[in-house]
């Protein structure tokens, strides 16, 4: 059996480092905009113009508002959409720019004009890459083996279709916006599918994190047996599946207002724990040799 290496902080050896850069603003800015490309995205469908209002300003208000306090200099955001062809920040700042001004261009255009149809899918496609980029950011990060794998933007497409469909249930059960006869029917069987697929996710993830090498080993043990633990299975998994997927099979959609209002808080609530763990569970490769001074 080989020699385990340690996990470090600040000294320059041979071992493991925990990432300290994301975590509370970044996990933030995944959250809203998650939540929100997929309340726009299904509000598209139904359609509800408030609902996609709502949507877009998640989207602005939530994300755009989290990335511009992480990045302490503003005025400074330019420098992120310079590289389109080949980082995916700069790709999730163009998506989420195309978003807002498609987005906001679907209130001036009529649902029978010509032009509305694929201003609308032109729409949907910038939310839907909002809603995934930031699977694909983590995963370009090969120097963290528990980012890199290509569930982690499947992971965030479940979750953003979860969070849509939960926020449209609340919002229709509190009379905000208006849903036709077989969007009130097929919405809670929605919920429950994709709190059910996304169970099965994260589980295929922990699976998959065994066998990414040593530093992947160390973040799942950061995970579901060190300091992240509780949270992990009380919040994220708890909470924000097992809790709601329990309450929306035996309580749903037809118990009520206050269970809808339930069930959306907890989903909310595994849903930013969720992508907040996994954030602060990134360990890089560890480094070989030492500094010589």
């Amino acid at each position: 059996m080989g020699r385990s290496i340690p996990l470090v902080e600040k000294e320059f050896v041979s071992g493991f480092r925990q990432q300290k850069e994301w975590a509370g603003l970044i996990a933030s800015a995944f959250f809203f905009g998650k939540v929100g490309s997929g309340l726009f995205i299904m509000s598209v469908f139904l359609p509800s113009k408030l609902g996609m209002l709502v949507g877009l300003m998640i989207v602005l208000c939530g994300k755009g508002g989290a990335h511009m306090l992480y990045l302490g200099r503003p005025m400074r955001f330019w420098r992120g959409m310079a590289r389109p062809g080949s980082a995916w920040v700069s790709r999730g700042i163009w998506a989420m720019t195309f978003m807002m001004i498609s987005g906001f261009a679907l209130f001036a255009v009529p649902q029978d004009s010509a032009l509305y149809l694929p201003l609308a899918i032109f729409a949907v496609i910038s939310a839907f890459v909002v809603a995934v980029y930031d699977g694909f950011l983590l995963t370009s990060s090969p120097a963290i083996p528990i980012w890199n794998t290509a569930l982690m933007p499947v992971m965030c497409m479940f979750y953003s279709f979860l969070g849509g469909t939960t926020m449209v249930m609340f919002m229709a059960h509190f009379s905000i916006i208006q849903l036709s006869a077989e969007f009130t029917t097929l919405l809670p069987n929605l919920e429950i599918g994709l709190l059910v697929a996304n169970l099965l996710i994260v589980l295929l993830f922990l699976v998959g994190s065994i066998n990414t090498g040593s530093a992947g080993r160390a973040s799942f043990d950061l995970l579901v047996k060190g300091p992240y633990a509780v949270p992990f299975f009380s919040l994220a998994i708890g909470v924000g599946l097992v809790f709601t997927l329990l309450m929306s099979v035996f309580g749903g959609a037809h118990a009520g207002v206050g269970t809808v209002a339930l069930i959306t808080v907890a989903d909310l609530v595994g849903h930013f724990f969720i992508f907040f763990l996994l954030l602060k569970i990134g360990v890089f490769k560890p480094v070989l040799g030492f500094l010589k001074i």
